[in-house]
């Protein structure tokens, strides 16, 4: 069963337009705006909690803390300068620069790239982070944009 976006109960949503915005809301929070159409919820629109969390769910991963003096040491020991590494890894060198620096971590897919290419190891699995994750999504769910709003009463 979707969520409705306003007040978070799981219900059949409608698509209504309220202060300016679309929003999928249940039928009680319909009256806040004006009805567009029956929300389509297709594969990329919100989904019930009980579907969002599957029983085998992937390990969480994240990029190791010392990834910067990992990629600087293994491109030197190539011999390759900072402008040929990163046209070889099709990145622009000011990225290559800050991931070197440690000023900006490198997603997962191209830390995995370049783990490839430097053979090192720059992903491990995040324990600490599944449950933070958890910690938050069980914080985000207390409160909803219907807790927020004031309404005025039509005549």
């Amino acid at each position: 069963m979707p969520i409705c976006e306003m007040c978070g109960r799981e219900s059949q949503l409608v698509l209504a337009e309220v202060e300016g915005g679309e929003l999928n809301v249940c039928p009680n929070c319909v009256k806040y705006g004006t009805t567009k159409r029956k929300a389509n919820l297709g594969p990329n629109k919100f989904v019930s909690k009980a579907n969002k969390f599957s029983k085998t769910e992937m390990p969480e991963f994240k990029v190791v803390n010392n990834y910067s003096s990992l990629i600087r040491s293994a491109r030197e020991s190539k011999d390759m300068k900072q402008e040929d590494f990163a046209k070889f890894l099709n990145e622009k060198e000011s990225i290559l620069t800050k991931w070197e620096s440690g000023s900006l971590k490198p997603r997962l897919d191209v830390a995995r790239r370049l783990e490839r290419v430097l053979g090192i190891r720059l992903v491990e699995r995040d324990v600490i982070g599944k449950v933070e994750k958890q910690e938050k999504q069980k914080a985000a769910a207390e409160f909803t944009l219907g807790d927020f709003i004031k309404t005025r009463k039509r005549k």
